[in-house]
């Protein structure tokens, strides 16, 4: 039995490995995106300060949160996938910093595949497995002056490839805002430093075992948003810069080349009412690729929020996003909690 789930943990190293040369690197459930309210805007995100944020996508964008929200989200995928979100974001008033202040995201992302029907050599049944991804993230960002806001998030990954075979990782993010004016602002935000899962298969193999590492790339991003008159809504324009890590084939000792990646993203969201928004996004639009639509996102979605006291506000965000390579959808839903 533990020899057929040792082949069967080689071929997910091996494939993971020939998948990651090919675009798909380590860490592609935390580059998602976050919530309901991004994905249904095309995660153009780095530089939107009005409405409701979260330092997901740029840790100095929480000292923008005037009230404090609290997200829970659950998000529909094909193939036995999972992808989970909850979040907490508030500014905080500094004593003697006047409306300057500080702000905190705690965020937790959970994503896994489950039900895998393991089979050895002779295609006979052995078990059912599943993987699992967590991202656990804590983001501060202070008010330098009344238009800039500096942050930096650090986030704690924790992964299962098998049983025995799990990574754990430090990873860092580093962003800026500037609002030039009310109704505009810009950010800046660089993502994963460092992050990387790190797999030991020791415990399986004993001394013949050794260790995987598989860097995530480090994203690079850069946006503005700008606030429509007569409170009609919001647009964003973002560009994404992928600096995606080199491989080294243990085999031959060869590297392989650096093939870095940019996409722009864009967003918008209208206010029909006061409680009542629509929202719409392209994410990855790719103006380098052969086939510009072959990783295009496109995404729409809505928010309603509802006030119960003059301090406490519940609101439903719901996105729907059409997933490359697959003719199934990517809905997510999101709760969220306001309070003064």
């Amino acid at each position: 039995m533990k020899k057929y789930l040792i082949t069967i943990l080689l071929t997910i190293l091996i494939s993971g490995i020939a998948n990651a040369q090919s675009g798909s690197y380590a860490g592609s459930f935390a580059r998602l995106g976050f919530g309901a309210r991004g994905l249904s805007m095309g995660n153009a995100m780095v530089s939107n300060t009005y409405g409701d944020v979260v330092g997901y996508y740029n840790p100095a964008i929480s000292s923008f949160q005037e009230d404090g929200i609290v997200n829970i989200g659950y998000t529909f995928l094909s193939m036995d996938r999972s992808l989970n979100f909850v979040g907490f974001t508030k500014k905080f008033i500094l004593k003697d910093q006047g409306h300057r202040g500080a702000g905190i995201s705690l965020l937790w992302i959970n994503a896994g595949v489950s039900d895998i029907d393991g089979r050895d050599n002779d295609t006979r049944q052995i078990g059912t497995f599943s993987t699992f991804d967590n991202q656990f993230y804590l983001g501060t960002s202070f008010l330098i002056s009344d238009q800039v806001s500096l942050g930096v998030g650090f986030k704690y990954y924790y992964s299962k490839l098998y049983d025995e075979v799990t990574s754990t990782s430090i990873g860092f993010d580093v962003g800026a805002v500037y609002k030039a004016m009310d109704n505009l602002s810009f950010g800046f935000a660089i993502r994963d430093i460092s992050a990387k899962n790190e797999w030991n298969t020791s415990d399986i193999y004993g001394s013949l075992g050794n260790t995987t590492k598989d860097k995530f790339p480090t994203l690079i991003n850069f946006g503005g948003t700008y606030l429509l008159p007569d409170d009609y809504g919001l647009v964003s324009l973002e560009i994404e810069y992928h600096n995606n890590p080199k491989y080294e084939d243990k085999n031959t000792g060869e590297t392989s080349e650096r093939f870095n990646e940019y996409f722009f993203k864009f967003g918008t969201e209208f206010n029909l009412t006061k409680q009542l928004k629509l929202r719409a996004g392209l994410d990855r639009i790719d103006f380098s690729g052969d086939d510009f639509g072959g990783n295009l996102k496109p995404s729409a979605g809505f928010g309603f929020y509802k006030s119960f006291t003059k301090d406490i506000k519940l609101g439903l965000d719901y996105s729907v996003q059409l997933e490359p390579y697959s003719y199934d959808l990517v809905q997510n839903i999101s709760l969220a909690f306001k309070f003064k």
